[in-house]
């Protein structure tokens, strides 16, 4: 008789291109875990009180939330942990018996990569670019962990970019932060002075309305002295990336935060390690056969 598989899966919209089912079933299948990720694709953000509900109507275990969804899902959850609840922001859902409990594991993903660094970055400015959950996850990494002197969110969403910068003042006083208009000449010439740039933007990804050209053109940003950080992973080497690279810069890979909040997630839902380095391998030879 076969058994059942516990459900797992995403949420997103246009997310074709995810590597997180190869990522979540090939962990489970190497741990002989009984469990099996799929993709949930949700079109509209009307359809998302639905979906929401049909994680607790089909008994499905736990999700995870990716763009466009991540701050929009937090007030259809039961509860939040406490890093969900102060960044405002969800990317993992534990379904416990039908109470739904939002989690960020992004803010440990994106830590995890950045420790090598930290020595560097320590009161140095900072600049990332975006003003969606993605950019909350990462501001509040860089406040729970590193020194940095500034933060400067650079977004073309004004109204956006300020909301998220005085929703992070309220808690955090003595946090720097500041905005700053993509389209700014001076943005351009903060982000030359900033040892990080953080890439928390959809561009250059292989989703199918993300714009394929960098933000800003690379010989207008990079210089040697720079990290630049992309938390897009597919496809491995975005402009983003590459134009840093060319430059003498140091790079990380999205493909390291990739892993890491996935490992996160994994272990909330099946209480088990991730095998990272089996997963970090499969993913790589995913990702170049891309190429």
């Amino acid at each position: 008789m076969s058994v059942v598989k516990k459900v797992l899966g995403l949420l997103g919209s246009e997310i074709s291109y995810t590597l997180s089912p190869l990522m979540h079933n090939t962990a489970a299948e190497a741990l002989g875990l009984n469990y099996c990720y799929n993709v949930f694709d949700v079109h509209s953000p009307d359809d998302l009180p639905a979906a929401v509900e049909g994680i607790r109507a089909l008994g499905i275990m736990g999700v995870n939330v990716t763009i466009p969804y991540k701050e929009r899902v937090v007030k259809y959850l039961d509860s939040l942990s406490a890093e969900a609840s102060e960044v405002q922001a969800v990317n993992t859902i534990v379904n416990q018996d039908g109470h739904l409990i939002g989690h960020n594991t992004d803010i440990y993903g994106f830590s995890e990569p950045l420790k090598a660094f930290m020595s560097e970055l320590e009161k140095e400015n900072i600049a990332i670019l975006g003003s969606g959950g993605a950019a909350r996850a990462a501001i509040q990494a860089l406040k729970n962990e590193f020194k940095p002197a500034s933060i400067f969110i650079v977004a073309r969403n004004e109204a956006k970019s300020k909301s998220l910068k005085e929703d992070f003042k309220r808690r955090n006083k003595s946090l720097k932060l500041k905005t700053l208009n993509i389209a700014d000449p001076e943005a351009i010439e903060t982000m030359r002075d900033c040892k990080l740039i953080v890439n928390a933007t959809p561009v250059g990804s292989a989703k199918p309305s993300a714009r394929k050209e960098d933000l800003i053109p690379a010989e207008k940003l990079w210089t040697k002295n720079h990290i630049a950080y992309d938390l897009v992973y597919n496809p491995l080497q975005t402009p983003f990336l590459k134009g840093a690279k060319e430059a003498g810069a140091k790079t990380i890979s999205g493909l390291e935060m990739l892993v890491y909040q996935g490992a996160k997630s994994f272990e909330l839902w099946t209480g088990k390690q991730m095998p990272i380095e089996l997963i970090r391998n499969t993913l790589l030879k995913a990702l170049e056969t891309t190429l």
